[in-house]
């Protein structure tokens, strides 16, 4: 909540709020967390969606490990939980830092199939 003081007589309170996550960034959040409240399939999220075919559980740890370090790095050392909420899914798939945009590659006949 941010608070400025006006004209020394008064203090005005503003709530900050974010921004929802997409409606296809909660039915992705909900397929994969498989109707939980933190998704621990991060793993086969990378492999169909993001086509990494060579997604491997360390990966996924990996990058679990760095969102909760960016989202809660005042509190990271104690959390003990290693999976996503929707609003850590959601800042993940927002981060330039952390999902960079693809790359532009030469087309290629063989696309990732979608499931």
């Amino acid at each position: 909540m941010g608070s400025y003081r006006m004209c020394v007589c008064f203090t005005c309170k503003f709530k900050i709020t974010e921004a929802e996550p997409p409606r296809d960034v909660t039915e992705y959040f909900a397929k994969y967390a498989e109707g939980g409240t933190h998704m621990s399939q991060l793993r086969g999220f990378l492999a169909d969606v993001h086509c990494e075919g060579g997604a491997s559980t360390s990966n996924a740890e990996r990058i679990v490990e760095q969102v909760l370090q960016k989202r809660h790095h005042h509190i990271a050392k104690l959390i003990t939980r290693r999976t996503l909420t929707l609003e850590d899914f959601h800042h993940y798939l927002f981060s330039a830092d952390l999902n960079p945009p693809i790359q532009s590659k030469p087309l290629s006949l063989s696309l990732c199939s979608r499931r």
